[in-house]
């Protein structure tokens, strides 16, 4: 059975633990649980995808790096 996710990293200190809590002039602002960043997303609204348990597992697991990533 599929999972359902939206993944957004933090591209200040590579945190996973991003959240949309808030609305400003009607764009999402994500914040950082980490560090705190916190931006406006222009053009942007939320949604979701569907994913396998072993890819919502590799997301999970695969840390953010300005311009890269790393497993």
């Amino acid at each position: 059975m599929p999972e359902y996710v939206s993944v957004i990293f933090c591209r200040k200190c590579g945190s996973r633990y991003v959240e949309i809590n808030t609305w400003s002039n009607g764009n999402a602002v994500a914040t950082c649980r980490t560090c705190r960043y916190s931006v406006e997303l222009p053009g942007f609204t939320l949604g979701r995808c569907a994913v396998t348990r072993k890819e919502l597992d590799i997301a999970r697991n695969t840390i953010a790096r300005i311009n890269d990533f790393e497993k």
